[in-house]
C-alpha cells in the first residue's frame, strides 16, 4: 500500500512540474511585462529584424504623419530614409523598450487581463516618433506626430490562448510549491525511499527531455508568426529563437538537478547496502 501510495504521489509531482516549468517561464516572460520587454528587447537589435521593421515603419509612418502636401511626392523617399537611420540614433533603444511596454499593454491589460483583445497589438508610436524627428529635420518643417500608431499582428488564435496564459502563469508559483510538497511525500511514505529518490531523478529528467522536445515544436509553431500583412515571416522566426532560448536555461537547470536527485539516491542505495554487510 506505501509503495503504491508512493509512486502515486511522485506521478502526481511530476505531472505538475511538467505543467509548472513552463507556467513559470510564461508569467515571468510574456505575462510579466518586464519579463517581455527583457526577452524581446534584443530582436530590437537585429540587423535581419530591421529590416522587417523598416518596412513596417515605413508604412506606417507614411499613413499617420500628416505631411504638408507639397511633399506628398518625396514623401516615400523622405520617410523610407528617416526610417532606415532611427538604428543608430540615441533613442532608439529607449523607443524600442517603450514600444515593447506599450504593445505588452494594449494586448494584456483588456478588462484587468481576464480578457484580452481578438489580436495582438504593436504599437509603434514611440518609434514613428523618431521617424517623424529624422523628417522634420530633413525637411525643416514640423511634422505632426500622432499619440497612438497601432498595427494588428493578425494573430487571433494566439490571443485568445493569452487568457489561459495569464490563468497557468498565475498558478505557476503554487503548482511549484505543490509538486515539490508532493515529491517530498513520495519519497517519506516510500517503503525503499532511496530507490524511490532515483525514480524521482529520472521521472524529473524525462520532463526535462519532454521541455527540450515540446521546445522545438513551439518553436516551429511560433516560426508561422507574421507581424502584419506584407511583412517578412522571419520576425516571427526570431521572436521563437529568443522564447526558445530563453527556456534553454530552465530545461538545462532541470536537467542538471535530476542528476542530482539521482546521485543523492543512488549514494544512498550504496551507503545502505554497505550498513547491511
Amino acid at each position: 500500500m506505501r509503495t503504491a501510495g508512493s509512486a502515486i504521489l511522485v506521478i502526481m509531482a511530476l505531472v505538475l512540474a511538467a505543467v509548472a516549468g513552463p507556467s513559470l517561464w510564461l508569467q515571468r516572460n510574456v505575462v510579466d511585462q518586464d519579463g517581455f520587454v527583457a526577452l524581446a528587447g534584443p530582436l530590437g537589435g537585429d540587423k535581419e529584424f530591421q529590416e522587417s521593421l523598416t518596412t513596417l515603419l515605413s508604412g506606417q509612418a507614411a499613413a499617420s504623419l500628416n505631411l504638408p502636401s507639397f511633399l506628398n511626392k518625396l514623401a516615400v523617399e523622405i520617410i523610407n530614409s528617416a526610417a532606415q537611420n532611427i538604428y543608430s540614433d540615441p533613442g532608439y533603444p529607449q523607443a524600442w523598450s517603450e514600444t515593447l511596454q506599450r504593445s505588452h499593454a494594449l494586448t494584456f491589460a483588456a478588462a484587468g487581463k481576464s480578457e484580452v483583445a481578438e489580436d495582438l497589438q504593436l504599437d509603434l508610436a514611440p518609434l514613428v516618433d523618431l521617424v517623424a524627428a529624422k523628417v522634420t529635420a530633413d525637411v525643416g518643417a514640423t511634422v505632426p506626430i500622432p499619440k497612438e500608431v497601432v498595427v494588428g499582428m493578425e494573430q487571433p488564435q494566439i490571443a485568445r490562448a493569452l487568457p489561459l496564459a495569464v490563468t497557468l502563469g498565475g498558478w505557476s508559483g503554487w503548482m511549484v510549491f505543490i509538486a515539490v510538497d508532493l515529491l517530498a511525500l513520495g519519497v517519506i511514505v516510500a517503503r525503499r525511499r532511496a530507490l524511490t529518490v532515483v525514480a524521482s531523478g529520472v521521472g524529473l529528467g524525462i520532463v526535462a527531455l519532454l521541455w527540450l522536445l515540446a521546445s522545438g515544436a513551439a518553436q516551429r509553431y511560433l516560426s508561422a508568426l507574421v507581424l502584419g500583412p506584407g511583412s517578412a515571416t522571419q520576425i516571427g522566426a526570431q521572436v521563437a529563437e529568443l522564447a526558445r532560448d530563453s527556456w534553454q536555461g530552465g530545461i538545462t537547470l532541470t536537467f542538471v538537478l535530476a542528476g542530482v536527485v539521482a546521485a543523492v539516491g543512488v549514494a544512498s542505495l550504496v551507503v545502505g547496502r554497505r550498513r547491511t554487510t
